[in-house]
């Protein structure tokens, strides 16, 4: 229904054609890209940015948040410090990126890293602080501690909380990669999208074929965290609610 209105409204003209390419001619535009080198490339970059950030913040994220979590020293002078960083959206600090370290694959790096730790390292924070009471005290019980006791208790009843910090994190780390290439300059669908824009209206429809190749990788990622989510947490309450309530 939606394609359908898009091509209604251009092709009626209750649209600028030149401003709005017809749903045809994209993806028209479209298929005629699938076949060039440069989408492949521009998507393998974008996707690098997205995943090499995505790790090294979530990564980060875990090791603080277990730690502020453990320790109600660490919990009490580390979290006014989480707090103030978090607020501070992620693209603000792309002026000083990019002057640090260019239109380089390693400022998206950073960028994505720096947008995905704050919300990421609250989430495993909480998780940690959040254990059942009832394993709390059958590991104290059972005499279980040390490392033992966090892989054993700890991050299992932390899991659920962080596995919501990494689907929500995913989509925020493609945002800022895709950012990162639209105003950094950084290779990526990003650039892609700018520089079909730059060429004039002719290229308006590879411009809003590079936009709907964005849309694309958005759900595949989506979905795939969502799938990796049920798989990984299939013994957790939250999963046997959601696979029991399916026809």
């Amino acid at each position: 229904a939606a394609l359908g209105l898009w091509q209604f409204l251009t092709a009626g003209g209750v649209l600028d054609s030149e401003e709005f390419p017809s749903m045809t001619s994209t993806l028209q535009a479209l298929r005629d890209e699938l076949t060039q080198a440069e989408l492949w490339t521009a998507v393998r970059d974008t996707i690098s940015g997205w995943a090499v950030g995505l790790l090294i913040g979530a990564g980060s994220a875990i090791i603080v948040g277990s730690v502020l979590g453990l320790s109600r020293f660490a919990y009490r002078s580390g979290v006014p410090v989480v707090e103030f960083f978090k607020t501070i959206p992620a693209v603000v600090i792309l002026p000083v990126v990019v002057a640090k370290f260019g239109q380089t694959q390693t400022m998206k790096y950073v960028l994505v890293a720096f947008g995905v730790f704050w919300p990421m390292v609250v989430q495993v924070t909480y998780g940690v602080r959040s254990i059942d009471p009832t394993a709390r005290d059958t590991a104290t019980v059972l005499q279980i501690r040390g490392v033992r006791r966090f892989f054993v208790v700890t991050l299992p009843s932390a899991a659920p909380f962080i596995a919501t910090g990494l689907r929500v994190s995913a989509a925020v780390a493609l945002i800022l990669s895709v950012v990162a290439e639209l105003i950094g300059g950084s290779s990526g669908v990003g650039q892609r999208i700018v520089t079909a824009e730059n060429s004039g209206p002719t290229a308006y429809p590879i411009m809003y074929a590079y936009i709907f190749v964005a849309g694309i990788l958005g759900i595949l990622l989506a979905g795939m965290f969502a799938l990796a989510e049920r798989w990984a947490l299939h013994w957790h309450e939250t999963q046997r609610n959601v696979q029991g309530a399916r026809p």
